[in-house]
Formats: C-alpha cells, sequence, structure tokens
C-alpha cells in the first residue's frame, strides 16, 4: 500500500486543525508553577551540554537570539 504524499499532508492538517479548534474554549491560567516532589535527576551533577546537538537543533528555529528561540506568543494562531 503506498500513500501519496500530499493526501497524507491534507489528512494531517485536517487533524491539526480540528484539534485547535477542539482546544479554542479551553482557558488557560496565565501563571502556572510546576513543583515536583520527586525528581529523577541529580540536579547537583554537572552536565557537558552537546554543542552539535545544540546547534542543529537551533537551527531549527526561525529565529534565535544567541543561545535562545525567539517566539511571539501566540503568533501561530495569527
Amino acid at each position: 500500500m503506498t500513500l501519496d504524499r500530499e493526501s497524507i499532508k491534507k489528512e494531517a492538517k485536517q487533524i491539526m486543525d480540528n484539534f485547535m479548534n477542539a482546544l479554542g474554549d479551553i482557558e488557560v491560567e496565565e501563571d502556572f508553577n510546576l513543583t515536583r516532589e520527586n525528581c529523577f535527576r541529580d540536579e547537583t551533577e554537572s552536565r557537558k551540554l552537546d554543542e552539535d546537538f545544540q546547534q542543529r537543533f537551533l537551527s531549527n528555529a526561525p529565529k534565535t537570539n544567541g543561545n535562545a528561540i525567539v517566539t511571539s506568543r501566540g503568533a501561530w494562531t495569527k
């Protein structure tokens, strides 16, 4: 069974559009703080940053500032 690339794109877009429409009436809190009682990561352990991964990750973003991805809140809804 071969699938047409365009029909897959069209179906995926329809799924995402339906999902976004379903979320349209959900109210979101402005401030959200997640506090976990149990943490499985040792926060005191220093971690060496994989520079190659970081650069590949940042290269996918349309706009960056140093090591941060620059976005506009809610811009994708416009």
